[in-house]
């Protein structure tokens, strides 16, 4: 085949290129060895259509076999040799009547329970933080014998072939001190204490409104009609086992057609999530898709996996007033620090640390409180190197630390980006979320504005503690002899 060929093949417009230099070589090349879907497309339809006599209608109840009898009795004579025919059973008509003994069946529960663990949560999160992702280099089940860093200011971690940028603030992890653990070994433990199938329980309309009416809910009747019928939805069906996801945190997913619900080990703040799903005919644009991308509930683990209290994330944005004060140090801004020409850049500077206050009657409309000292620690990544970490205080101690940085959105105008608080720094996968308290408004950015400035901060929902609803044990029925 030479080269006009094989782009005529590949179902190229050969008569409206120009072709002149090209040796049949280079043409064939440029053909490549795959076939487009132009070209595939045209056989599957003249195969369909030379194979046609050789299909059965749907409502044919006749076997392959016999359709293709049929056809060899009208065209060509029946082969002599009859062994090279399949013998094949006839179609029962009525399957049923082969059964027998339904009547000493006995229904019995199905128990999809986890099997019986002597572990506690502490012991849980302990081996689930000696057998997390230290590097990326690492994926799902592998572990790397090459050395490990963590990074004192923001507990990232690398190998020293991978940490290269950003810089942090590594120091060696000493491994005979903090001995790491198989994530196979721990993945099959995980499995064998958590049941394969869970359900949740009392999750109704009236008691969902009844949140909303003690937390004084004050929006719009189709924005919570619509968030309110999602998460009815996402109770309604049982959510079935999907994986464990070994990340930064280990993670466990399951997931019915309407919900997904994401188990979180973090050594500090163990919690379930619940997701809803919003209907498929929702537009792409669609209000409830924006709302339902955080988690409408959560269970916050206590003394055992399935031991705590359920929250929901009733859809209400409230405003709280921030005051922000920089301190007196400077540090070069990181337009400075990239090089950047412009007469407004080579000596623009921002403060090294932020004082962060709020209202001690607004306090209470925050997740957690967000007050305190930020320290900005640029060396640690994140969008603009504008990562500041709060200095912890006793009251932080069982908690994960705080952090305020930009987070930008996938797509849409850099001006709308906002600052926000969160406990997490990382990088999100696309169908992952940032947990996130509370957004500064997008004009906000770091400076040298000596004095207070006064701040809009929005919290993104309310969530309201019920005791009413359960996470437990799907139960099946299955029919076994007495």
């Amino acid at each position: 085949m030479v080269g006009l060929e094989a782009l005529s093949m590949q179902g190229l417009p050969v008569n409206e290129l120009l072709l002149t230099r090209e040796t049949e070589d280079q043409l064939a090349d440029l053909a490549g060895n795959a076939m487009s879907t132009t070209v595939v497309g045209a056989c599957i339809l003249a195969a369909l259509v030379i194979g046609k006599p050789l299909l059965k209608e749907g409502s044919d109840r006749r076997t392959y076999e016999q359709h293709h009898e049929d056809l060899m009795d009208e065209d060509e004579p029946k082969a002599e040799d009859e062994d090279e025919i399949m013998e094949v059973d006839p179609p029962a008509d009525n399957i049923e009547a082969h059964i027998s003994g339904e009547d000493q069946l006995e229904k019995k529960p199905l128990d999809l329970s986890a099997a019986a663990s002597k572990l506690t949560l502490k012991a849980i999160l302990e081996e689930a933080k000696r057998s997390v992702r230290l590097c990326s280099c690492e994926g799902r089940k592998d572990m790397t014998d090459r050395t490990l860093n963590r990074c004192v200011d923001c507990d990232s971690t690398s190998c020293v072939k991978c940490g290269g940028r950003p810089e942090h603030n590594y120091q060696p992890i000493d491994l005979e001190a903090h001995p790491r653990l198989s994530p196979s070994s721990f993945e099959k433990d995980l499995k064998a204490m958590l049941p394969m199938s869970l359900s949740l329980s009392n999750v109704t309309k009236k008691l969902l409104d009844t949140l909303a009416k003690a937390h004084e809910v004050d929006i719009s009747s189709s924005r919570w009609e619509g968030w309110r019928d999602a998460v009815l939805r996402a109770a309604e069906t049982e959510l079935r086992f999907v994986e464990p996801k070994r990340q930064e945190l280990w993670s466990v997913v399951y997931q019915s057609s309407t919900a997904k619900l994401e188990l979180s080990l973090h050594p500090q703040q163990p919690e379930w999530r619940l997701f809803a799903f919003p209907k498929e005919e929702e537009p792409a644009n669609a209000e409830i898709r924006k709302l339902l991308e955080v988690p409408v509930g959560r269970f916050s683990c206590s003394d055992g996996l399935f031991s705590g209290k359920w929250e929901f994330a009733l859809p209400v944005a409230v405003k709280v007033d921030v005051k922000i004060e920089g301190s007196d140090a400077l540090v070069p801004a990181w337009e400075q620090k990239l090089g950047l020409q412009g007469e407004e850049f080579k000596t623009k500077v921002v403060h090294a640390q932020l004082e962060v206050s709020i209202p001690e009657d607004q306090v209470g409309l925050l997740d957690r409180d967000v007050s305190g000292t930020y320290v900005l620690i640029d060396k640690c990544g994140t969008a603009n190197s504008a990562l500041h970490k709060r200095v912890s205080t006793q009251a932080d101690t069982h908690l994960p630390p705080l952090f305020l940085l930009l987070d930008p959105t996938r797509c849409g105008e850099p001006s709308q980006d906002s600052f926000v608080f969160s406990t997490s720094t990382r990088r999100y996968e696309y169908g992952e979320t940032r947990p996130i308290i509370a957004l500064l408004e997008p004009k906000w950015r770091q400076s040298d504005v000596q004095g207070t400035q006064n701040v809009k901060c929005v919290v993104p929902c309310r969530w309201a503690e019920t005791a009413d609803v359960k996470l437990a044990v799907s139960i099946y029925y299955v029919s076994a002899l007495c």
